[in-house]
């Protein structure tokens, strides 16, 4: 039972984040193992070792995480990784989404 929550909310997580993603024009992209959800700053599929450094933008993903903390939403701080566990609700996921969104779309205006 507690998998199958896990991996319903990282399901509306990943699909939410997306959205917000395609809808902003924003050319990065979702990556998902189980119920670790995390957005990254370039194209993808990231096929190694290599792109994944690449696509790091320190400066950038640390302003997304302040714009995040000012939308009341604390991600991993070390990355851009956020996981689902049992005690996870679905209105913390859409807030997490809601805000993501507020910030995508503080970037591209």
């Amino acid at each position: 039972a507690a998998y199958a929550h896990m991996n319903r909310l990282a399901d509306r997580m990943e699909a939410g984040l997306s959205t917000v993603l395609a809808d902003a024009r924003l050319p990065w992209h979702v990556a998902r193992v189980g119920a670790r959800v995390e957005f990254i700053c370039a194209p993808g599929p990231l096929r190694n070792g290599g792109e994944a450094e690449a696509a790091h933008a320190p400066e950038l993903e640390a302003a997304i995480h302040v714009a995040l903390v000012n939308q009341g939403v604390l991600i991993a701080p070390f990355h851009n990784m956020m996981l689902i566990s049992p005690a996870t609700t679905v209105a913390q996921v859409n807030r997490l989404i809601t805000a993501f969104a507020a910030v995508a779309a503080r970037l591209v205006a």
